[in-house]
């Protein structure tokens, strides 16, 4: 942890995260590298890589100065979040997609009912669709067509009365068509025995299908709620 200054440069190397909070506004961004960024005085600026990501709001956030048992001085920092900022989750997709055209879904806090649905291409950051989508789910267009092996950002944005936007951010890729088929020819059947569809659902999970995993891990926390370890997979 560090209290950085205006104009300060950041080097993110590939596969780095920072998340960076604004003490005045509360404003969260969350900085994923390869990029390079230079804080302004509300919001930081990409100069090289994807960018600022803005994350969410906080309710305050402040910085203490902490002495240790041995006498050392390090910063500390404390960041209460609004309630209700967990209402807004990504379900998928998320990690690798078995399908070509993968469905989004989100939950959504009980009074709303319009988000703000962003896609773009991580490498190039380039801006596929934006649009305001009623609902918690959207099914792309037939005419945008994703590629195989491309890392993909996708954001939902809420706007919350008195306060600023609920972001949340996620990646995915899809599978391979030669992947895909292995994955399929390996998955049991929906009356096959728990023990087969608990080591798909492994498969799933080691392989990065982390939506398609999730979805089974649910069904079978159904099944043995005496098992609470299945509960915790089923929630991630």
């Amino acid at each position: 942890m560090s209290e950085l200054t205006n104009g300060a440069d950041i080097q993110l190397e590939k596969g780095a995260t920072l998340s960076l909070v604004y003490l005045q506004s509360g404003t969260e961004f969350q900085l994923r590298g390869p990029a390079r960024i230079t804080l302004g005085a509300t919001a930081p600026q990409s100069v090289a890589g994807a960018g600022a990501i803005l994350r969410s709001s906080v309710v305050a956030a402040e910085t203490a100065r902490l002495q240790t048992a041995n006498g050392r001085v390090v910063l500390g920092g404390m960041v209460m979040r609004g309630l209700g900022m967990d209402r807004l989750k990504l379900l998928e997709p998320i990690g690798k997609v078995l399908g070509a055209r993968p469905t989004f879904a989100w939950t959504l806090p009980p009074d709303a009912t319009t988000v703000q649905f962003e896609l773009r291409d991580e490498g190039s950051d380039k801006v596929l669709l934006s649009a305001a989508v009623q609902g918690s789910q959207l099914v792309l267009d037939d005419k945008l067509a994703l590629q195989a092996g491309v890392n993909y950002v996708w954001t939902v944005a809420l706007e919350v009365p008195g306060a600023n936007s609920l972001v949340r951010s996620s990646y995915f890729s899809l599978s391979s068509p030669q992947e895909r088929e292995r994955m399929e020819a390996l998955r049991p059947g929906p009356q096959a025995p728990f023990s087969d569809r608990l080591i798909f659902a492994s498969l799933l999970e080691q392989g990065r299908f982390l939506s398609e995993s999730r979805k089974l891990w649910q069904q079978l926390a159904e099944e043995r709620p005496d098992l609470p370890e299945l509960r915790t997979l089923a929630k991630r």
